[in-house]
């Protein structure tokens, strides 16, 4: 098993013996708190097969807080801390992680970025070329974890993540080493804000 998926399992596992928390109570601080086992302190995740939360669009991280809570992404524990922040909360906790400081991963990715560069056609419309997002509906990918990003288009193509049909489509087309490139690519980039 891969230690950072190791490390998640563990973390997760000792939040959930403990009671979960009434999120609504607390400052966003004290929110990201809870966050930070999976997605580390200010939303700069150390865990490859975790989102960096840091500098997203608050518009796209507060859709996306929703998504977990109406099904369309399905990642229980994900439910259940969107559930417990209730629309003040999740609207309070996507501001704070909106305003945290850029961070790149650091991580090896499995592609590679320069093929990656050729193969994202089919991203440009709503991430743009450098991975910023053309809108802040779409998120951010630069800098982005590949490996988050690799699992994440492999689930849209298998239909497990179901919260964007265009990009189920577009997925459809894209072979493992295509998607594995286009991860490392917009990993490559330099998370802005």
């Amino acid at each position: 098993m891969h230690r950072p998926l190791l490390l998640t399992m563990i973390a997760t596992i000792l939040w959930m013996t403990d009671p979960i928390p009434d999120l609504r109570a607390e400052t966003a601080e004290d929110k990201a708190a809870v966050c930070a086992g999976c997605h580390g302190p200010q939303g700069h995740s150390a865990v490859p097969d975790n989102p960096i939360l840091a500098a997203q669009h608050e518009q796209y991280l507060g859709s996306a807080l929703q998504a977990y809570i109406s099904g369309e992404r399905d990642y229980g524990i994900m439910k259940t801390m969107a559930e417990r922040l209730g629309k003040e909360g999740i609207a309070e906790l996507a501001n704070y992680y909106a305003g945290q400081p850029p961070h790149n991963s650091g991580a090896t990715a499995r592609g590679d970025a320069e093929r990656g560069a050729g193969k994202i056609v089919v991203c440009v419309a709503c991430h743009g070329g450098d991975g910023q997002g053309t809108s802040p509906l779409f998120p951010r990918l630069a800098g982005q974890h590949a490996a988050y990003l690799g699992k994440a288009l492999r689930d849209y193509r298998s239909g497990a993540r179901r919260n964007n049909l265009m990009v189920q489509q577009l997925t459809e087309q894209l072979s493992d080493q295509d998607i594995d490139d286009i991860a490392a690519y917009y990993a490559a980039q330099p998370a802005q804000r």
